[in-house]
This record gives C-alpha cells, structure tokens and sequence, in this order.
C-alpha cells in the first residue's frame, strides 16, 4: 500500500513539472519579427494572412531574405537563399476592397460542387465589376489565406486598398486547366 502511494505521489510530480515545462515554453515562443509599414517600398505585397483582419488592420507574414551568418563558410560557392517571415500590419480603411481571385466554392442540395453560369459569375463580381476577382467581406479572410495587398497612399499614409484572397489554406490556388486523365 505504502509503494504504491508514493508511486502515485512521484507521477502527480513528475505530471506537474513536465506541465510548467510545457507552459514556459509557450510563455517563450518568440513572435515573429515586425517590420514597419513605412519601410515598405512598391505598392504590392504578397504574403499570408496571420490573424483575422480587424477594423483597423490586417497582419500578414512575408518571407525576406536573411543575411548570411557566414558568408566565409561559402567560398565560391553558390549559397542557398535563406528566407524568414516577417510580420507586417498594414492598415485597412473603410474603402478597403477585399475579394477572392476564384469565385467561393458552393454546393448544390445533392452536395455537388455548383457550377456557375455567366450571369451567376456576373452577380458575384459585386457592385464594381471592374475591380479584379469577386467580392468578399472581410469576415470571409482567414489565417493562412494567401493574400495580394495593393497599396495606396494617402496624407503621408499607407494603406491597404484592395486585398485579393489567391489562395487558401496556405498553398496556392491551382490552375483550373483541365489535365491528361487516365482512361480506367
């Protein structure tokens, strides 16, 4: 009785300090590095959504190249080009345009993916056709959404004016050409 009392008093420890290990380490965790959005140059950016955009921004993450830490170690030779993301919060406006470069997916009542007609592809363009995409809101943008920012400026300030969803999920939308299939 008396064993297996203190094997069970040796677990709860051993459970208690593995479990203020594990919340150290999240306490830690470093964020990623920002960069300032008036050091930004161009008027597009391309990166992936980091948290939901509120009224005021979105943040996104870009990849920059990183600075050799050795760059003796490569003597003549042809270094690998190193990435790492940066975080940048670039300000949304109440003109802000947010939409998707496909039209959303749908299903139809027998749970097939629906296809859209002409005048169905139309009614989604929204009320300004000619802005590239389709509509969406800024609900509709997620984490891990690929995004393509285009900026403007205006009194000395940037910020976003359209913000086109290219991808979801963080992989790119694929072509929609149709491919060799396989005859069974």
């Amino acid at each position: 009785m008396y064993l297996k009392l203190c094997s069970f008093v040796l677990l709860c420890i051993a459970f208690i300090s593995f479990s203020a290990l594990g919340q150290d380490a999240k306490k830690n965790k470093t964020p990623l590095d920002r960069i300032d959005i008036s050091k930004v140059t161009g008027t597009t950016i391309v990166g992936k959504v980091a948290s939901e955009p509120t009224e005021k921004s979105i943040i996104i993450q870009i990849q920059t190249p990183k600075a050799p830490t050795n760059p003796t170690a490569n003597k003549g030779k042809n270094a690998p080009v190193v990435n790492e993301w940066k975080e940048l919060e670039i300000p949304i406006k109440e003109t802000t345009k947010f939409r998707f470069k496909e039209p959303v997916e749908a299903f139809d009542d027998k749970g097939n993916i629906k296809v859209y007609t002409p005048q169905d592809l139309k009614k989604l363009k929204g009320s300004n056709p000619n802005l590239p995409g389709y509509e969406a809101k800024a609900e509709n943008i997620i984490p891990g959404h690929l995004v393509t920012i285009l900026l403007a400026k205006q009194e000395n300030k940037t910020f976003a004016s359209i913000i086109i969803v290219t991808g979801k999920d963080g992989s790119p939308n694929p072509d929609k050409k149709p491919g060799n299939k396989k005859k069974n």
